[in-house]
C-alpha cells in the first residue's frame, strides 16, 4: 500500500466522519481492525471516542481481520464498490462478529 493510499484513506474516513449514518454507526462503537492488503502492506484502524483512525503497522489482538487487495480498497473508499459486493465476490476477506461487520458498511 502506498502513502498515497494511506492518505486517501485518511481523508475518506474524516469525510466519511460527518455523515450522520456514520456517526450514529459506531456511536459508542470501540473496535480495533487490521487491515492486511495482500502485497504485504499491514494497517490498522482504531474505532474509539466517536472517531475512526488509521495507522501503519499491525497490532496485536484486533477484534477484526480484513484482508483485500490496494485496488479493492481504493474502491471501497472512492465508494466505486460496496463493502457487499466486494466480500461477495471474495475481494474482502472479513473475520470478526456478524454485528461488526454490519457496522463496516457505514465506514467503507
Amino acid at each position: 500500500m502506498t502513502d498515497e493510499l494511506l492518505e486517501l484513506m485518511q481523508e475518506k474516513l474524516a469525510d466519511g466522519l460527518e455523515r450522520e449514518a456514520t456517526k450514529e454507526a459506531i456511536d459508542g462503537w470501540e473496535r480495533i481492525a487490521l487491515l492486511e492488503i495482500k502485497n504485504g502492506s499491514v494497517y490498522h484502524f482504531i474505532v474509539a471516542d466517536n472517531t475512526i483512525t488509521i495507522h501503519a503497522g499491525s497490532i496485536d489482538n484486533p477484534d477484526m481481520k480484513i484482508q483485500s487487495d490496494e485496488d479493492t480498497i481504493r474502491k471501497l473508499f472512492l465508494e466505486e464498490m460496496s463493502a457487499a459486493s466486494a466480500l461477495l465476490k471474495r475481494k474482502l476477506k472479513v473475520k470478526g462478529s456478524t454485528s461488526d461487520l454490519m457496522k463496516l458498511r457505514h465506514i467503507f
